[in-house]
C-alpha cells in the first residue's frame, strides 16, 4: 500500500485527463478554423467552457485526508482494464467482429457477469478498440491496458458524474504508447454537409437514448452504452453500407456522452445539447488522434464537461435553469 494526501493523487488524474480533453478539442479547433471559422468560433467557445469546467474540477480538490493507492479493490479494477482491453482487441481484430461492436459486446457482459468491475471492465474495452494499424500487437495493447489501469485508479475522485471519463483514461494510454513507439495516427477527412448533418442528429439521438436508459429506466451508464453501441453497430452498416459504418462509431461515440450522471446533465434537454456538442467535436476532430482507443470517450468527455459549465454559468443568471 502506497498512502499519500488524497488531493495529490486527484490531482495526478485531474492533470492526465485534462491534458489529454484539452488536446483533443484544441487540434479540433485548429481544424474548425481552419476549414470553417464560423464554427471556429463556435468550438472555441466550446473550449473555452471545457477549462472552465478543469478550473471547477481543481477547486474542489480540498480534501486533505489520506488515501491508498492500489488497494484490494483498485487491483480487481486494475486487472478488469487490463482484461478488458485484451479481451476486446482479441474480438474485434482477431474475431473480426470491429471495435464497435467488441466494445459493446465486452461492456454489457462484463455487467453481467461482474458487476462490481463492470466499469472498469467497460474502461479497457476502450483501449481494446484501438486501430490495429495504430498498435499493432499484444504487448503494445498490453501496455496501454496498463498504464489505462494506472490512470483509472488516479482518477477514481475526479470528474465524477462525466460520461466519456472512461474513454479519456483509455485514450490516454493508447496516445502514449502509440506515441512512445513512433506508432502513426490515422488521418481522415471531414465529412461533406449532408454527412455532418447525419453525424449530429445520431449523435443527438445517441446521447438522449442512452441517457433515458441509463437514468429513465434505471439500467446504469454501462449497460445504457453498451446497448445503444450494439444496436448501432448492428442496425446502421446494414441499413446503409457506405454511410452506416461512421454513423456506428458516431452513435458509440455519443453512447458515452449519454452515461453522464443527472448530477452534472440533469435532464433530457441539456443531454440533447450535450449530444450536438459531442457530434461537432467528432466531426473536427476526425482529422486528428485517429485510431486511438478511447478518442470517442475524450469527445463525449469535452462535450459533457462544457454542457454542465455552461449550464452552470447560465444558472447563476437565472437560478432555475
Amino acid at each position: 500500500m502506497f498512502e499519500w494526501t488524497r488531493p495529490f493523487k486527484w490531482a495526478s488524474g485531474l492533470l492526465v485527463l485534462g491534458i489529454m480533453v484539452t488536446v483533443l478539442y484544441g487540434l479540433s479547433v485548429e481544424q474548425a478554423w481552419l476549414f470553417h471559422p464560423v464554427t471556429g468560433a463556435i468550438v472555441s467557445f466550446i473550449l473555452i467552457m471545457v477549462m472552465l469546467a478543469l478550473v471547477q474540477e481543481i477547486r474542489a480538490l480540498t480534501d486533505v485526508q489520506s488515501d491508498t493507492l492500489f488497494t484490494k479493490s483498485a487491483l480487481l479494477d486494475f486487472t478488469g482494464v487490463v482484461g478488458g482491453g485484451l479481451v476486446t482487441y482479441i474480438v474485434s481484430v482477431d474475431l473480426g467482429l470491429g471495435a464497435v461492436t467488441a466494445s459493446g459486446l465486452i461492456g454489457l457482459l462484463g455487467a453481467l457477469i461482474f458487476p462490481k468491475q463492470a466499469v472498469a471492465i467497460y474502461c479497457g474495452s476502450f483501449v481494446g478498440m484501438v486501430c490495429p494499424t495504430l498498435l499493432d500487437n499484444y504487448f503494445q495493447v498490453l501496455l496501454a491496458s496498463v498504464l489505462g489501469g494506472i490512470v483509472y485508479d488516479l482518477a477514481a475522485g475526479v470528474l465524477q458524474g462525466f460520461g466519456g471519463k472512461l474513454g479519456t483514461i483509455a485514450c490516454t494510454g493508447t496516445v502514449m504508447v502509440g506515441l512512445g513507439f513512433g506508432c502513426e495516427f490515422s488521418v481522415a477527412n471531414l465529412p461533406c454537409l449532408s454527412m455532418s448533418w447525419q453525424i449530429l442528429l445520431c449523435a443527438t439521438g445517441a446521447a438522449v437514448f442512452a441517457y433515458w436508459l441509463s437514468v429513465g429506466l434505471g439500467h446504469g451508464p454501462v449497460v445504457g452504452s453498451s446497448v445503444v453501441g450494439l444496436i448501432g453497430a448492428l442496425l446502421l452498416p446494414a441499413l446503409s453500407p457506405e454511410a452506416g459504418p461512421l454513423l456506428a462509431v458516431v452513435v458509440m461515440c455519443a453512447s458515452f456522452t449519454g452515461m453522464s450522471s443527472p448530477s452534472r446533465i440533469p435532464n433530457y434537454f441539456w443531454m440533447t445539447l450535450a449530444g450536438v456538442v459531442t457530434g461537432i467535436i467528432f466531426i473536427y476532430s476526425l482529422p486528428v488522434l485517429g485510431g486511438a482507443g478511447g478518442k470517442l470517450g475524450t469527445t463525449a468527455l469535452g462535450a459533457s464537461m462544457g454542457t454542465w459549465m455552461f449550464r452552470s454559468l447560465l444558472s447563476k443568471l437565472k437560478p432555475t435553469i
